[in-house]
């Protein structure tokens, strides 16, 4: 009897280190019911369980039965059924409950039930022993590591480059007519510029669509140095459908210029020149949009692949081509290649140009990839120095005795570099580049073949949501064009003009913090429910804020000098004035902006789109109907009431914004940490 209470007792304190469901076979290797017991079943679950509910209980709280609840042991002759009715699962562990000389003396008695206990130990006192290894713990666990502030903002910077492209076009184009072409010719491009950048607007599902899927697969490929196929064929997809997508767009704008126009400008008597020659910007940008997709899709994709270079390159090489044409252009008499017609041709050819190059990176290796010949080493001789006693081989002997001495003395001086390598290892790790990704597998021809159906079905569900997301933009930016269009003159288009080219100019600025938090959140929200995702993501988003602060002030700072600058985009004094005037609505709306487009990335980036096209969807009826507001004010001759008018709805639809983003991103959090907490729980 006595033994067999010793036997018990070790056996109950032994399975204090047997998570659940880790069973001990019978000595004769199956249960009562003659199956074989399973060894370990769920292991590195309690284990994740057990790390998790550590971070919010001491160790005095963790009880048995968080390590060994319910059944511990196979019916071996009734000694499980014993244990279970014996003991409380409330019993706490304790560290010198257990006593490994008390299971050794059972050896003689039942060598393999001693064996399987003894097999279970630890070999050292509990207080140092290593029951839960770490390695087996980040094993099961491994999450991205959260992106620095540094990080994000060495990616968004270079980032600017696919949201300023198009912006910057307008902008020289605005500029180039407004001092050779006259007020008239600028004023068209109110309603003109309206149409077209709105239009891409509502294609920017592509360019979601697109960043998010490829960094997906180049998450999946990671590890794949060469070939990377899922990468090259979302990369090869997007490009097919962006050439669809932009031909489509392309055919309706020419179809439906005239009637775009008129719902824009809402004002049948405007000036019929500045008619005209917005119809003819419309419809020659229009040949563009083929290129202008395919080049914001190619953007996208670079940054999905975290290239950060290749577009600034386009950037620089369009706008260098936009403003020789511009030159070229603008100035000329021709009604069909001279003033709003001239910007609009020289912003044509610079989007194809643009793509031109953009293909060419894609598909010509640099010359320092190219496989160079391998050189030849012949190594018997060196091996035969090495090893035998020759006269000629005495240097490389010595030499080789000098290696292994500094090898072993200075092994102490590499250990404790080992912590700082790794650091410089993350710091310099290598920069990714787009060009040669598609050498050898992508043909000019194939970019108007079709895409395959299975990959292109994967953009479906990014239309909807984004398109929804883009309407709700597009209602604003129209409303506003259509009441200065139609309720507040000519002078006030020109200046709304020349306001609208610098504010799509700096938006970029904080815009590209939207694509840079697609590219870095998706990989963290998969690991939301675990601990250490949940704080990565929380981390990471703080950052993304963070970002969005310095942007904003940067922004504020850039507004400031419109001022200084305005008499460089018109010659016109009284549209001067009125730019100036509004320039404390343009700093409000800037402060805040860079929080907006942080926030909305990471909403993005955690697939909250029915929120977003919730939230778009109120703001598509809402601001317009604030704006028609002043519309109606204006025509009813109430004074005080212009440009600034417009622009302080905007700053207040901004501040909204604002808001409304950052307590949705609040709500995630808190939901997050429930199911953080609530999963260590059970």
């Amino acid at each position: 009897m006595a033994a067999l209470l010793l036997l018990l007792s070790v056996a109950h304190h032994a399975a204090a280190f047997v998570p659940n469901g880790v069973q001990m076979p019978p000595a004769s290797g199956a249960g009562h019911n003659g199956r074989a017991s399973p060894l370990i079943t769920n292991v590195l679950e309690q284990t994740g369980r057990l790390y998790d509910k550590q971070r919010y209980m001491s160790t005095e709280e963790i009880m048995f039965k968080d390590i060994a609840p319910g059944t511990i042991l196979e019916d071996a002759d009734g000694i499980g059924e014993v244990l279970n009715q014996e003991f409380s699962d409330s019993v706490p562990l304790t560290v010198n409950d257990l006593l490994r000389d008390d299971a050794t003396t059972l050896a003689s008695s039942n060598e393999e039930i001693a064996k399987q206990i003894l097999d279970s130990l630890p070999t050292e006192p509990l207080e140092h022993a290593n029951v839960f290894p770490d390695d087996l713990i980040k094993s099961e666990r491994v999450v991205p590591d959260a992106p620095g502030f540094r990080q994000i903002m060495r990616f968004a910077i270079p980032a600017i480059g696919v949201w300023l492209c198009s912006p910057i076009l307008s902008l020289i184009d605005t500029s180039s007519v407004g001092l050779l072409a006259g007020t008239a010719q600028q004023a068209a491009l109110n309603p003109a510029v309206a149409v077209t950048d709105y239009a891409t607007l509502l294609v920017a599902f592509m360019y979601t669509a697109t960043t998010n899927l490829v960094a997906t697969a180049q998450e999946k490929e990671k590890n794949c140095e060469e070939g990377k196929p899922l990468t090259t064929k979302a990369l090869i997809t997007s490009l097919q459908l962006s050439g669809i997508v932009g031909t489509a767009l392309g055919a309706c704008l020419i179809v439906f210029t005239k009637m775009l126009l008129r719902t824009i400008i809402g004002n049948d008597s405007i000036n019929p020149e500045v008619f005209t020659a917005a119809m003819k910007y419309v419809r020659i940008r229009a040949l563009g949009m083929p290129a202008a997709v395919l080049i914001g899709s190619a953007q996208s994709a670079s940054l999905g692949m975290q290239d950060i270079k290749s577009p600034l390159y386009v950037l620089v090489a369009a706008a260098i081509v936009n403003l020789i044409g511009d030159m070229l252009f603008v100035g000329s008499s021709s009604p069909w290649i001279g003033g709003a017609a001239g910007a609009a041709w020289a912003t044509v050819f610079s989007q194809y140009a643009a793509l031109a190059m953009f293909l060419k990176w894609f598909v010509s290796k640099p010359s320092s990839q190219k496989k160079e010949k391998a050189e030849k080493l012949n190594i018997s001789d060196a091996i035969l120095e090495l090893t035998g006693d020759s006269n000629d081989g005495v240097p490389r002997r010595r030499q080789f005795r000098a290696s292994v001495k500094n090898i072993i003395s200075s092994s102490s001086a590499r250990r404790s570099k080992v912590i700082s390598n790794k650091k410089e290892e993350r710091n310099a790790a290598p920069v990714f580049s787009t060009r040669g990704f598609l050498h050898g597998r992508f043909r000019k021809r194939d970019l108007v073949s079709l895409p395959e159906k299975e990959t292109a079905l994967k953009f479906w569900p990014y239309v909807v949501p984004v398109t929804t997301t883009s309407v709700g933009r597009v209602s604003s930016y129209a409303a506003m064009s259509h009441v200065v269009s139609s309720a507040l003159g000519t002078i006030s288009m020109a200046a709304n003009q020349v306001i609208l080219s610098l504010f799509y100019c700096l938006t970029p600025l904080a815009d590209s913090l939207n694509l840079t938090a697609q590219s870095f959140v998706p990989s963290l929200f998969a690991k939301r429910t675990e601990r250490a995702g949940a704080d990565a993501l929380k981390k990471t988003t703080g950052n993304f804020i963070k970002a969005g602060g310095i942007f904003g002030a940067l922004m504020v700072a850039a507004v400031a000098c419109i001022p200084i600058f305005s008499k460089f985009f018109t010659a016109d004094p009284i549209v001067v004035a009125q730019v100036n005037s509004a320039v404390p609505y343009l700093a409000g709306t800037f402060a805040v902006h860079g929080a907006i487009c942080a926030s909305e990335g990471l909403l993005l980036g955690q697939k909250d789109l029915g929120f977003l096209g919730k939230a778009y969807a109120v703001f598509f009826a809402a601001v317009p109907f604030f704006m028609l507001r002043i519309k109606r004010a204006a025509l009813s001759g109430i004074p005080n009431v212009g440009l600034s008018s417009v622009w302080q709805v905007f700053m207040t639809y901004q501040f909204v914004r604002t808001i409304l983003f950052i307590l949705r991103i609040k709500q995630i959090e808190a939901k997050t940490e429930k199911n953080v907490i609530a999963g260590a729980y059970e």
